[in-house]
Formats: structure tokens, C-alpha cells, sequence
């Protein structure tokens, strides 16, 4: 695993997002006197421990401070073996040997306190064997008034308890627990690495901030041909197989997978499912692991490492997945009602992320596949400070012509905004990076007796455009007010960690989650985009009354859980059909893949090669009937959601029609042809999207 930047011919490459850690040490070793210590380095694996504990030898060489290093895999065994691996580093490294007759515990003690030294151990996850002998026997010998001695050791889950409460070196314990990097950090990472712009932004977007997945992703990238592509789908098995080196029972890696379905699993929801149910030992050893966490609901994965699981898990046995991904929805949906909000609230952003595969992934306005739950946890109420960023961040929307509410009067958005802030910031929602600078926002009102005025000011047509909604709240308290009219949203458009799809996703993610608690968000638009998103995100369209003034292009969405339950949403939300109690649902069907659509596209006049496609058989779609679906909708007018009218015409003129060479193609649409090819793979997989639903709507 290796942390540094990836410049091919960068001589000597920086580190990347380990630089508290480093400076700490540095501090250190750059003190004229200092205590001894010990540092504690754990994570996930592939997190960047080795590469951590590198830099830290690396470091304190560069200090002429006598640096050793051991495997924790082979000196932790006992004592003696401890003992004689630092006799032998002291050899190799220092051309220290024992003189005759002197005890090996002597000759160790007297070599480590002569002058300032640091002992790095990696891989210590068996430390206990002889934690007991080196906090009573060894540390204290190298603990006098003159010793200057580190010692830094890495594992998954850090030292054990009895480290941190003994009583001479508990308070001399730094732990250092390393986290997934954050966006500027892989931006960092990417930024040397030869690859295209545009390639790196998918990097980023992807990698969720794993130090390991980062380089074998950006390794993976810089390879060429059929040898890239086979790699790209090995990468979340060799991820799996480096995360759970802990779980080296078979029947503890079928709980963990299990697991991973999971937002949180106790003992007994994890064997309903399991083939080899837990025993109470299993249980307490699966809770153990570095990358499992304990809480309130039970058990719960590391998010990568849960996504990486499932990753691996679909891909291996894609129908089993499926059926156990149903089984849990299914549990879920049962405790339920029974759970505090908290709870609720949580279930239903793991619903979201379970399948976020069947959520818009290449809206204009929304994007989920790449929102990890720590940036969505960023979102936080409104605070003074954050209006002048809002006021840009609308400003450069309206330049653009995204949405914003049409029922208010063009130059009037800003305005609004401002009375918001000032009268009512309950409605504003703000979306924030790690530093808290404002990322994304909507603003809207809370509909009760005191932000009426508000609203009727900046749109005097309101009560007759929503009708009961607006009459219900006269009279209302702010205290029970319960629904919300979003009218403005905006994103940061200049920043270069996130794509604005990606912050929408996020906006809509929390209010999708907060609506679980019984709340009703109302967004009355007349936008194309955002009319063909809402219904995915689970909103439903209220009946406007009926007004000469009323524009015929105008909706009203609802998204109302003051009377709905956590099934209907479900089943909203997923477009599945839920059974009754004891029934598996159903799946949604499989959208064709990118691979699979631009195989068809390429033999779209061969019956025989069509017929013979393994994804349309499962469909049970004919090769005539696909390919007049395909021809069907690439002469769509407009074109079928979420095909663009640039995309239907290049794959339309590349495949049906054939006029043109792609090279001519690209130079008739004033494009360059990696402009070219990247709306071409953006159409592929939005055509995947509109033929499956088409073809499910006409079976």
C-alpha cells in the first residue's frame, strides 16, 4: 500500500493526509528532552499503517536516532523471540552484537537506553501474548531518569485495554486511528498522477477515500487494454480479502457478509439469515474486529468496508445477493415501527444506501453513487456567517438556469433569501465540508401562521397554487408546523471536490431521511429535470386546484410521512411490490449494464447475435422486440428519461443510421473525440436505464 502522490517520475514523493501524525513525531524528535512514549497506530486494513509507520522510520533516521523495525507476525510470540528480534536489528542495522556471557535481556536493555531510540512494530494484533511481560518487565527497565525511547506499534484495533489503564504508561499513550482520506486529500493524491482531468474526477468520485482502493484504482488506470479491464473487476475482492484477514473462520465471513446488509444487527437477526448461526462466543469474537462497531442496535460494519463486502458479495453470487438484500428490507420493515426516531432515521438512510443502485445515478441535478455517509452527516442548520456563500451560490444557479421556484418573480430570489435568513432560518438546510465552508443549500418555509406573510409576499398566488396546504397552516404554531415548501437550492459550482449532481444527491438524501420522521416536504415546479426526478426520489404529485392563471407545465410534489409508513415509502421509493408480512419482495429489475448496452447497440441488426444476449433472455425480451425498442427510442421525441437529445443522436447516427465515422461524427458536433466518447459512455448507460424500464412497462 503506498500513500505518496503517484508522479512516475517524481524522485522523492510526498505523503498524503498523515501529516498530524507525522508532525507529533517530528515535535518529538526535535525536543531536546523529551519522555518516553508509546504511539498507537490502528485502522482498517488497507488504511495506511505500514505506510505510516515508513514514513515514521524515515523520519527518525533523517533525525540520526537509532530506528528499529520488527514484523509484530514473528517477535510477539514470547518474550524470547521478542528479545532476539531486537538483538538481530541491533546487528544488521547497527553492527551492535552481545558480548559473551552477557544475558540477552541485558545486552537489549543497555543498547535501547544508551542514546535515543524508536521501536517500530507492525502487525501487533497479538501483542497480548506478552503485553503482560513487557508492561512489568521490559518498559520499565527502559523507562529511566536519562532514556529517551518510542515505541510506535500498529494493528487494526490498537493496544488492548490494559495498556491505556496501566498505571505508569497509560498516560503515555498518543492512539492515532486513521480514517479514509477526505475529498482534498485524494484530490491531492490524483492531481500527480499523469491521468486525465476527466479521469480523475471519477477517481475521486469512486474511491470513497480509501487509501488502498485509491492505488489500486489509479494503478489500475494507468494500465492499458484488456489487462485494465480484468483488474477493474478484481479490485473488490482483493479489497475483501485484505479487509477481513481478521475473520479467519469461513462461518465468520459469512456473518460479516451477512452483516454488511445490515445498518445494525444483533445475534439474533444475524442468524435468521446466517447458514451457521452464532453462538454467543462468535458473536462476542465477530465484535472484536477493527472493522465491526457496537451500538445501540447491535453490531455494525465500517461503512467501506460494508460497501466493499456487498460489492464483492453481488458480484460472486449476484441472485443470492439479491435474495438476502430482500430478506433484510423485509426484517427492517418489521422493527420499524417499534424504534425511536433515531433508529428510524438510520434505517432509512441504509435503505438508501442499499439500493442506491436504484436511485438516479446520472441526474442532472442529483447524483448518489458516490456519497458516503460521513459527508452527508456534514449537513447542519443554518448560522449567520453562511448567507454571503448562499447569495453566490444562487446567483451563479440563476446564471445557469437551474431550478428555482418558479412562483417567485425573477429578480425576487435574492430577496427572499435574505428574509429567510432573517425571519425563518428553521427552513434552510446546509450542506458543509469537513472545515464547515457551506458546500450546497435549500431554503424554504415552514408553513405556519408567522411565514405566511413571507410567502404571499414574494408569491401572492400561493393559496390558490397549493390550496390546503396553505390553509391548514393559518393559525398553526411554529411549534406544530409540520410541513415545508422548499423554493430555493443551490450548489457551489466552484469548488473541485465534489460534482454538483453529487451535492444535490446529498440535499435530497437528508430531506428524504428527515421526511421519515413525519414531516411533508412541498416543491411546486414547472422544471423538466426536476419533474422527472422527484417521482425516483419517492415524491408523489398532488392535485393543483383549477385556475385560469395556473401554468399548464406547473406541478406540485409531495413527499409526506405525517400518515405514511416506512412500507409505503419502501414500496414508493424502490418500485417494488411488498408482500404481506412473511413474503420475500420482489427485486426491481436489473438495469443493463454500459458493456452490455453498447454490445447490443453494435449488433443491433444481427437477430441471432441478440437473441443470444444472456441479459435479454433474462428479460425475456426477443431480439426483433429489443431491437425495435432500441430503434423506438433513439428516434423518441423529446427523448426517453434520462437520455439526453445529444446523446440519442450520437448513438442514433453511430449505430442505426452509420452516415458518418465516429472521427466525422465528432467533428460535425464541433466536439473532440474524448468529449465525444465521454457523451457516448454517458449515453450507453442512460439508454441501459430507459430500455429496461420501457421494456418492463410493456410486459
Amino acid at each position: 500500500m503506498n500513500l505518496r502522490s503517484v508522479e512516475p517520475n517524481s524522485p522523492t514523493p510526498c505523503i498524503v493526509g498523515l501529516t498530524q501524525q507525522l508532525e507529533v513525531l517530528s515535535n518529538w524528535l526535535a525536543s531536546p528532552n523529551v519522555n518516553s512514549q508509546i504511539f498507537s497506530i490502528s485502522g482498517i486494513g488497507g488504511i495506511g499503517k505500514t505506510t505510516l509507520l515508513t514514513e515514521m522510520a524515515a523520519e527518525a533516521r533523517r533525525c540520526s536516532t537509532v530506528t528499529l523495525w520488527m514484523d509484530g507476525q514473528f517477535c510477539l510470540q514470547t518474550p524470547r523471540a521478542f528479545l532476539s528480534h531486537l538483538e538481530m536489528s541491533l546487528e544488521t542495522e547497527y553492527g551492535r552484537t552481545r558480548v559473551a556471557d552477557t544475558p540477552l535481556l541485558a545486552h537489549v536493555v543497555e543498547e535501547l537506553t544508551r542514546q535515543r531510540t524508536v521501536v517500530i512494530i507492525d502487525n501487533c494484533e497479538t501483542i497480548d501474548r506478552i503485553d503482560s511481560w513487557l508492561l512489568s518487565s521490559l518498559l520499565p527497565m527502559l523507562v529511566t531518569s536519562t532514556s529517551e525511547f518510542l515505541l510506535i506499534v500498529a494493528s487494526r484495533t490498537g493496544l488492548p485495554i490494559q495498556w491505556h489503564t496501566n498505571l505508569v504508561w497509560g498516560n503515555q499513550i498518543h492512539s492515532f486511528a486513521l480514517e479514509l482520506f477526505t475529498r482534498k486529500e485524494v484530490h491531492e493524491y490524483v492531481q500527480s498522477s499523469g491521468l486525465p482531468p476527466l479521469v480523475q474526477q471519477d477517481i475521486v468520485h469512486k474511491t470513497d477515500g480509501h487509501p488502498l482502493l485509491l492505488a489500486l484504482t489509479v494503478d489500475m488506470l494507468r494500465r492499458q487494454g484488456r489487462e485494465r479491464e480484468d483488474y477493474a473487476q478484481q479490485i473488490p475482492g482483493i479489497l475483501s480479502a485484505e479487509l477481513l484477514k481478521e475473520a479467519t473462520s469461513p462461518y465468520m465471513y459469512e456473518a460479516l457478509q451477512m452483516l454488511s446488509l445490515f445498518p445494525a444487527a444483533d445475534q439474533t437477526m444475524l442468524n435468521q439469515l446466517l447458514s451457521h448461526p452464532l453462538n454467543a462466543l462468535d458473536y462476542t469474537a465477530l465484535s472484536t474486529l477493527s472493522c465491526v462497531h457496537t451500538g445501540a442496535g447491535g453490531l455494525s460494519l465500517h461503512q467501506l468496508v460494508s460497501r466493499m463486502l456487498r460489492e464483492d458479495y453481488e458480484r460472486r453470487d449476484p441472485s443470492h445477493y439479491q435474495m438476502m438484500r430482500s430478506r433484510v428490507l423485509e426484517l427492517l420493515m418489521e422493527r420499524y415501527p417499534s424504534l425511536n426516531k433515531l433508529l428510524q432515521m438510520q434505517i432509512a438512510a441504509h435503505i438508501l444506501e442499499l439500493y442506491r443502485d436504484q436511485l438516479p445515478s446520472t441526474h442532472a441535478y442529483t447524483d448518489f453513487t458516490g456519497i458516503r455517509q460521513r459527508e452527508v452527516e456534514q449537513q447542519m442548520s443554518f448560522e449567520p456567517g453562511d448567507l454571503p456563500y448562499l447569495q453566490r451560490f444562487l446567483a451563479e444557479s440563476l446564471a445557469r438556469s437551474d431550478w428555482q421556484s418558479e412562483l417567485i418573480e425573477n429578480g425576487q430570489y435574492s430577496s427572499l433569501l435574505d428574509d429567510i435568513a432573517n425571519y425563518a432560518p428553521a427552513g434552510i438546510r446546509v450542506i458543509r465540508n469537513p472545515d464547515r465552508v457551506p458546500l450546497a443549500f435549500c431554503a424554504g418555509l415552514w408553513l405556519h401562521d408567522q411565514t405566511l406573510s413571507i410567502l404571499e409576499q414574494y408569491s401572492p398566488d400561493i393559496r390558490k397554487m397549493l390550496g390546503d396546504p396553505v390553509n391548514s397552516a393559518r393559525g398553526c404554531s411554529p411549534e406544530a408546523a409540520d410541513t415545508i415548501c422548499i423554493l430555493l437550492a443551490a450548489v457551489d459550482v466552484g469548488q473541485s471536490s465534489y460534482r454538483p449532481e453529487e451535492l444535490g444527491g446529498m440535499l435530497f438524501q437528508s430531506w428524504l431521511i428527515d421526511a421519515m420522521s413525519g414531516l411533508r416536504a412541498i416543491i411546486p415546479t414547472a422544471d423538466r429535470q426536476l419533474n422527472m426526478l422527484l417521482p425516483h426520489l419517492g415524491f408523489e404529485e398532488s392535485t393543483m386546484p383549477s385556475q385560469p392563471y395556473a401554468r399548464e407545465d406547473m406541478h406540485v410534489w409531495e413527499l409526506d410521512f405525517r400518515q405514511a409508513t416506512f412500507e409505503v415509502w419502501v414500496q414508493r421509493i424502490l418500485r417494488q411490490n411488498i408482500r404481506t408480512a412473511g413474503c420475500i419482495p420482489q427485486e426491481a429489475p436489473r438495469i443493463l449494464s454500459r458493456d452490455e448496452v453498447r454490445l447490443m447497440l453494435h449488433h443491433i441488426y444481427d437477430d441471432k447475435v441478440l437473441e443470444e444476449m444472456v441479459p435479454l433472455q433474462a428479460m425475456g425480451c426477443e431480439g426483433v422486440r429489443a431491437r425495435e425498442l432500441v430503434v423506438s427510442i433513439l428516434h423518441a421525441d423529446p427523448p426517453t428519461y434520462p437520455l439526453t437529445n445529444l446523446e440519442q443522436r450520437i448513438l442514433r447516427e453511430s449505430y442505426l443510421h452509420k452516415n458518418y465515422r465516429k472521427s466525422e461524427l465528432a467533428e460535425a458536433l464541433h466536439m473532440s473525440r474524448a468529449t465525444f466518447y465521454r457523451h457516448s459512455r454517458q449515453g450507453f448507460i442512460h439508454l441501459g436505464h430507459a430500455f429496461t424500464q420501457r421494456w418492463m412497462a410493456l410486459k
